[in-house]
């Protein structure tokens, strides 16, 4: 009787230890982690800063300063608004404020259209309200790289005496860093009512989507 105590003591101690042993195996493997959704921003926020130049890319007139906001409405459309200043050296500052309405065609072939309207007032020595059109065709490269063929805003003040009647024409290239940061940079050349040439800018830009 005692042996058969002692084998069956000894049975249970065995598959208690190996039961033991075992117990990491036997736990359940931990749940995979769910794939993250990628949302689609809907706001950007654009930070710049150019020089304004001289015919041919002359000596700097001014510096120039702006911050615009988009908000995509949906189905190609977006509003936003757009605050400039302009400082020339030992001048008065020149600033811009715009709200503006504007829709992008789906892109096709890689190559995206789109177009905007923008109303504003200038704040200068005298004030006066104005409006703005602006067109762009944008090419998209690949590996984070946009090629910004052409950009062109027409621009004139309500009253015509405000002498305010401009072209600008420019290309440029934004990279996008991130998902939600890009870089961007460009250079444009404005036009008065004849189309010659009244001089040169450069702009770089950081573009912020959430």
């Amino acid at each position: 009787m005692k042996k058969i105590v002692i084998s069956t003591l000894a049975v249970l101690a065995f598959n208690a230890i190996a039961n033991a042993t075992d117990l990491p195996n036997k736990k359940a493997a931990p749940a995979a982690p769910a794939a993250e959704t990628k949302v689609a921003s809907n706001d950007s926020l654009t930070v710049s800063y150019g020089q304004n130049l001289g015919n041919n890319f002359g000596s700097k007139s001014s510096d120039g300063y702006s911050v615009a906001y988009e908000h995509n409405v949906g189905a190609g459309f977006n509003v936003g608004a757009v605050a400039s200043t302009t400082q020339a050296p030992s001048s008065l500052l020149n600033q811009n404020v715009e709200a503006q309405v504007g829709y992008a065609l789906p892109a096709i072939a890689g190559v995206a259209v789109s177009g905007k309207a923008g109303v504003g007032e200038r704040f200068s020595t005298t004030n006066f309200p104005y409006y703005a059109l602006y067109g762009a065709a944008d090419y998209g490269i690949g590996g984070g790289l946009t090629l910004n063929a052409i950009n062109y805003r027409y621009r004139d003040a309500f009253d015509a005496a405000n002498n305010y009647k401009s072209h600008k024409l420019g290309t440029g290239v934004t990279y996008e860093l991130t998902s939600n940061y890009s870089l961007s940079v460009d250079v444009s050349r404005s036009y008065d009512t004849s189309w010659n040439a009244t001089g040169d800018s450069v702009t770089g830009g950081l573009i912020v989507k959430f």
